[in-house]
């Protein structure tokens, strides 16, 4: 197998990854948004949090700063071709130069 057809392999699996980042996306939304508000005092500190808004943030956070950055990482990889790659390549270059 070239490392073309591995590419075009990866790249198919890895739109099958993304569809299971955004059922996770989908789940975790469901479980923060289900959850009721939070005190104000929590939220400003007057008050310790509770474990219930400790995993609210752990899930708000985790999809913000995990789940959404990775999923763009893997659809751009999923998505790109020989074509980008080198006029990504170019640009660095032109760059360089200037």
């Amino acid at each position: 197998m070239t490392r073309d057809e591995y590419a075009a392999r990866a790249q198919a699996g890895l739109w099958k990854v993304v569809s299971i980042l955004v059922r996770v996306e989908d789940v975790l939304g469901d479980l923060a948004q289900g959850m009721p508000e939070t005190p104000e005092e929590m939220l400003e500190d007057r008050r310790p949090e509770d474990v219930m808004l400790a995993v609210e943030s752990a899930i708000r956070c985790a999809v913000a700063d995990d789940v959404w950055p990775m999923m763009e990482r893997l659809k751009r990889a999923a998505g790109v071709t020989a074509a980008d790659l080198l006029r990504e390549w170019e640009e660095r270059e032109r760059m360089r130069v200037n």
